[in-house]
């Protein structure tokens, strides 16, 4: 093993530019320490500009002792040091380790400037770690890649250039320049998976395969490969099969149920979506690409939905909870909040189009479809049902109950911005306004 003091410093010393703006995420614990220690060295011969931030999650009764002791180790190295304070939020599914992570990088995300570079202390202990848990869950490729060295992330870039040191030459390297350093009791507990990995397992087996942190770095980094090369076959597929955010379903069908599948979960990381596992992804997506062209099969995961409508597949994402009270009662003036995917209503002035101002001076009532509705559009020489109406332009089924139904004087005036009663509508030269309707979800 190449000296502590000689390995650390080289490997950040050739891991950014001279004067780089540099952002330490430092715990207090001992590999953070260690990061921020060896880059303070190095400041002089290479004008980096560096800082550090410290999370504070509360979880602890310690953590304000915690926050102390950053301080005062910034302040021995000169580093200017910002404590953010974060309240994890644990949903259903997820547990406090998950919540506390998600809420320590929102921190450091809001945190980060344009252009500087978010810097954390995992090193090859870690990424083995992370490769056995991914490994044990059984993860594809994307799991198998392990911790990624780089990545963009909020206005700059995240990186971990401790990712290829030894945990035993980060040990030497504190001992060396007797670094204090918290220890996080919870680190203790191996009903966590992690902690259970790092204290039972990790090590029987670097003492039957020394070199096991090395290997899982490689296995990681061709995993990461390959990962690579499954995106760009997406992307390409994506380019074959995607109009707009829509996947339409004949091509789709054409490219098999592996490369559908690829595809899929292409999709889902582009939106920041949860995976399902891997049988539920299967089955779901045999009953959308296979159901009749009646049937509107629905694959539910977390947060969203895919749903299919005649030969297209929608993402959707689960909107909030609406008002479901009775009819909004508007004057017409400012703009009227509908909630949800619901969006809002704004009525624009003009002259012989649009509502006619003379039957909107009562005042109207915006309400959501109840059923029965219909309607002589401008134009049409017949009274159509809204259902009609929705079936012919081919809005899609979920969005029918959200689209706002303008009332004048109890009769249906417009709906939205899609269509306008023959008898609201303003003649020539006379006022009009026109119905924008923004912000909603999509609905074709």
């Amino acid at each position: 093993m190449s000296s502590p003091l000689a390995d650390i410093p080289q490997s950040l010393s050739e891991a950014f530019p001279g004067g780089a703006s540099l952002c330490v995420a430092l715990s207090g614990g001992r590999d953070s320490s260690v990061l921020l220690h060896a880059l303070a060295g190095l400041r002089e011969r290479t004008a980096w500009q560096l800082r550090a931030v410290h999370v504070d999650h509360g979880l602890q009764p310690a953590a304000a002792a915690w926050a102390r002791h950053c301080a005062a180790f910034c302040a021995s190295l000169g580093v200017p040091l910002r404590v953010q304070q974060v309240v994890p939020a644990i949903d259903a599914g997820r547990g406090l380790e998950a919540a506390a992570r998600d809420a320590r990088y929102a921190a450091l995300g809001a945190e980060l400037g344009p252009g500087e570079w978010l810097l954390t202390a995992h090193h090859q202990d870690d990424q083995l770690e992370t490769v056995l848990l991914h490994l044990l869950r059984g993860s594809g490729v994307h799991g198998l890649a392990g911790i990624p060295s780089r990545s963009d992330f909020a206005q700059g870039r995240l990186c971990r250039p401790l990712l290829g040191v030894s945990c035993e030459s980060i040990a030497a390297y504190a001992q060396e320049h007797a670094l204090g350093w918290i220890e996080d009791p919870s680190n203790a507990d191996t009903a966590l998976d992690r902690n259970f990995l790092r204290a039972r397992v990790v090590p029987e087996l670097r003492q039957r395969w020394p070199a096991a942190a090395r290997a899982a770095g490689r296995s990681a980094r061709l995993a990461a490969e390959a990962a690579d090369l499954l995106e760009d076959l997406a992307r390409i597929d994506g380019d074959l099969v995607m109009q707009g955010e829509t996947l339409r379903l004949p091509p789709f069908r054409e490219l098999g149920a592996i490369r559908q599948r690829n595809l899929v979960r292409h999709l889902l990381r582009q939106r920041g979506w949860r995976m399902p596992s891997g049988q539920r992804l299967a089955a779901g997506l045999q009953q959308l690409v296979e159901a009749r062209m009646d049937r509107h099969p629905v694959l539910a995961g977390s947060g969203y939905s895919i749903r299919r409508f005649r030969e297209r597949l929608y993402f959707v994402a689960d909107s909030p909870a609406v008002d479901q009270a009775g009819p909004h009662v508007w004057s017409g003036e400012g703009v009227l909040q509908l909630g949800g995917p619901r969006g809002e209503l704004q009525l624009q002035p003009t002259t012989g189009a649009g509502l006619a101002a003379r039957i909107v001076g009562g005042g109207l009532q915006v309400a959501f479809r109840a059923g029965g509705e219909a309607m002589r559009s401008d134009g049409d020489a017949h009274h159509r049902t809204l259902k009609y109406l929705f079936q012919q332009h081919a809005v899609v089924p979920w969005m029918r109950s959200h689209i706002p139904l303008l009332f004048a004087g109890g009769k249906l005036a417009a709906v939205a911005d899609l269509w306008l009663a023959d008898w609201a509508v303003a003649g020539p030269g006379e006022p009009g306004l026109l119905v924008a309707w923004d912000g909603h979800a999509a609905i074709l």
